[in-house]
């Protein structure tokens, strides 16, 4: 079994003449909670869409699970758990009924669905309402519809999910519920993308995140550096150089991107001012030196004012 589980590779997308998506790459390894953020009219969606071959690329190519999405093979789609712009639930019937349906679709049984249920949604309105229906799905609110769209997506385990907006709606109990799902999913080596306006729980829940921002993707978050490394930033010139000082001193990779060396420094009280000391003498024109922005908004915030790509 591969480690990779979407591999996006220099796709293009365009709708006549507004372009979306322009040589566009990035790789989501099995066991990831990916985080897609952007500003309305980024792409977040039409992403999402193109992993699921509802669209196809103007150009590229993607894999999904070694499947390519537009072939729309019956066995890739067993393989995943989708939440899109609707809770996708038949307001005419209850929630068992709706989940009848899916079942059959992921070759489920009844009793296999009545176990889901009873594993991973007790203490909640669904667990009631499933086994004791009083409601058809029309006369639930908005967050308990939202709750039926998670409780479908993660029906039957699925080894990728695509989840857009998914907490929406959700109090707080929900919300922790949805984390607990993820959690759970992620540590049967699942793969889980979640596009969000909500940064809290991106921040929260994601270990990797890609900003959708000049037509591409830029990751601004991924797994930090083990033994409590810190993130800094020098701003100087581009010089490589300047990077093996900073890594002759940290001992991890030093990264230049929107002008500036990124790298993580387990010690900074000593570390700083060698490195400091050491370009200079190197003839380094230093402009900043400070703490990598620690929050999320902070760092996509940086990445689009540097005009990251």
């Amino acid at each position: 079994m591969s480690e990779t589980a979407i591999v996006v590779e220099n796709i293009a997308k365009s709708f006549d003449k507004n372009v979306i998506f322009e040589n566009c790459s990035v790789s989501i390894g099995r066991g990831t909670v990916f985080g897609l953020v952007g500003l309305n009219g980024s792409g977040k969606t039409t992403f999402i869409r193109m992993l699921l071959g509802l669209l196809k690329p103007s150009s590229g190519t993607i894999s999904v699970l070694g499947f390519d999405p537009w072939h729309h093979d019956p066995a890739y789609f067993r393989r995943l758990g989708v939440i899109l712009d609707h809770d996708g639930f038949a307001g005419n019937m209850t929630i068992a009924e709706n989940l009848g349906v899916y079942a059959g679709a992921k070759g489920l049984t009844g009793q296999k669905v009545n176990d889901y249920v009873d594993q991973y949604w007790k203490d909640t309105f669904l667990y009631e309402e499933y086994f004791s229906p009083k409601k058809k799905v029309k006369y639930l609110s908005r967050g308990q519809k939202m709750q039926c769209a998670i409780c479908r997506a993660f029906l039957a385990g699925p080894e990728a999910l695509f989840l857009d907006e998914p907490t929406v709606a959700l109090d707080v109990d929900a919300i922790d519920h949805f984390y607990s799902l993820v959690k759970q999913a992620q540590g049967r080596v699942g793969t889980v993308l979640i596009s969000s306006h909500q940064l809290s729980a991106i921040e929260d829940l994601c270990d990797t995140v890609g900003m959708l921002h000049n037509k591409t993707v830029t990751i601004v978050k991924s797994p930090g550096h083990a033994g409590g490394a810190a993130s800094w930033i020098v701003r100087c010139d581009a010089d490589e150089r300047f990077g093996k000082i900073i890594e002759s001193h940290t001992g991890n990779p030093a990264v230049f991107r929107d002008n500036a060396w990124h790298f993580a420094l387990v010690e900074p009280e000593t570390g700083i001012p060698s490195i400091v000391a050491h370009l200079a003498s190197d003839g380094c024109r230093i402009l900043q030196v400070c703490p990598e922005a620690d929050s999320l908004k902070d760092r996509i915030q940086g990445s689009r004012s540097g005009g990251g790509a």
